[in-house]
């Protein structure tokens, strides 16, 4: 099985900018339809599929997230910001039911 990793930070920001201004700077969550779009500074570019899974780089695989929905997405590539997260009141004390999961 071939391991996909990060690419190089000068191919990361090119590719992060390219999936931003494809999802027209709007978190693609759960929580944000019909939220105005956000800055490319502080948006989140998650790997639907990640890459501890096979996941890969494409631009395909890649959606553009608030901090709140990527801190929410299921899966234990992300709970190292739950912390952080309940620190700048970004997610709720009773955060565990907005868990979401991408539907298959």
């Amino acid at each position: 099985m071939k391991r996909h990793r990060r690419l190089p930070p000068a191919i990361w920001a090119l590719r992060r900018q390219q999936v931003w201004e494809r999802d027209r700077g709007r978190c693609q969550g759960p929580y944000c339809a019909g939220a105005p779009p956000i800055p490319l500074e502080v948006a989140h570019i998650d790997h639907i599929i990640p890459l501890s899974k096979s996941g890969s780089n494409a631009i395909a695989n890649l959606r553009t997230l608030c901090r709140r929905c990527h801190v929410l997405r299921a899966g234990h590539e992300h709970q190292g910001m739950i912390r952080a997260a309940l620190r700048d009141e970004i997610i709720p004390a009773n955060w565990r039911p907005l868990v979401w999961e991408d539907k298959p």
